[in-house]
């Protein structure tokens, strides 16, 4: 008789170890599955996205590059996500786990969780449209504020809808959720404007000052160096006169630069507007 319940128990033992191999095995192969789910969609994404000509071809919209690379990182995150959480429930149907309770008690468990997620869900939701209405893309370079509390500034690395990557000019980076962004600074946008002021000293009629700052401002739209770096061919010109006092005039000269091209532009000019200021006061000293 125990030899008997010695049979029983060793083939009850090796059924269940049958059974737990099998729901082993069928997990590896759920994962297996996902993993080979994710590269397909990923490379149909890849395909899609990675060139303006494919998805505007398929899908009539405009995208420029940053815009383009942003929506390709998230696309792919989107899927990513979707693919796994749909296998993980499938693992925990396996696993004799009551996914339908699961997904019953998620309103109870929802409002139990809600005022701890209620950041995550406002990151979301404000990354979400970040990203729609287009505020910045990765490589931007912009200033991020709080309630009018700067937060950091430089280059962005990677937007998500969680949080933004950016990394400032000198190297440090911050890690923002998108909850916190209220107002943003974009000097990215289609062109920065290049602005320089002339406090010039008066020794002839305002006229002839302003003649002379024209000839500069002539001359420099006739560069092809200046043509390279200005937005659609701008063109400089004298956008106002500030103020005269203490016989010095102070003159802005503005032009819109090409994006990341502002401080070019204005050290080029300076330097025009030197070398033709300095010259004169060196035939003044020699008279």
């Amino acid at each position: 008789m125990n030899f008997i319940e010695k049979i029983k128990t060793s083939v009850s033992n090796t059924d269940l170890l049958i059974t737990v191999l099998e729901k082993i095995l069928l997990i590896i192969v759920i994962f297996i599955i996902a993993s080979i789910l994710v590269r397909i969609f990923n490379r149909i994404i890849d395909y899609i996205m990675t060139t303006g000509d494919n998805a505007n071809k398929k899908f009539n919209i405009k995208f420029n590059e940053k815009r383009s690379e942003t929506l390709h990182k998230l696309v792919r995150s989107a899927v990513r996500y979707t693919v796994y959480f749909i296998a993980f429930f499938q693992v925990l149907s396996i696993l004799g786990v009551n996914t339908t309770s699961i997904v019953a008690s998620a309103g109870i468990a929802s409002v139990a969780i809600g005022f701890g997620a209620q950041s995550l869900v406002k990151d979301i939701i404000s990354g979400f449209f970040i990203i729609l209405e287009g505020q910045f893309d990765v490589g931007d370079n912009v200033k991020i504020y709080n309630q009018a509390a700067f937060i950091a500034g430089g280059y962005v690395m990677s937007l998500g809808l969680r949080s933004t990557k950016i990394r400032s000019k000198n190297g440090e980076v911050y890690f923002i959720p998108n909850g916190t962004i209220n107002q943003v600074v974009n000097y990215s946008l289609m062109y920065n404007l290049a602005l320089v002021e002339l406090p010039i000293k008066i020794d002839k009629s305002i006229e002839e000052i302003e003649d002379r700052v024209n000839k500069v401002v002539n001359n420099a739209n006739n560069k092809k160096e200046y043509h390279d770096l200005l937005y659609k061919n701008d063109k400089f010109h004298i956008d106002y006169i500030e103020k005269i006092a203490d016989n010095v005039v102070t003159i802005h000269v503005i032009g819109k630069a090409k994006v990341g091209k502002k401080q070019d532009v204005e050290t080029m000019l300076r330097r025009d507007f030197y070398r033709e200021f300095e010259s004169s006061l060196t035939s003044n000293e020699e008279k």
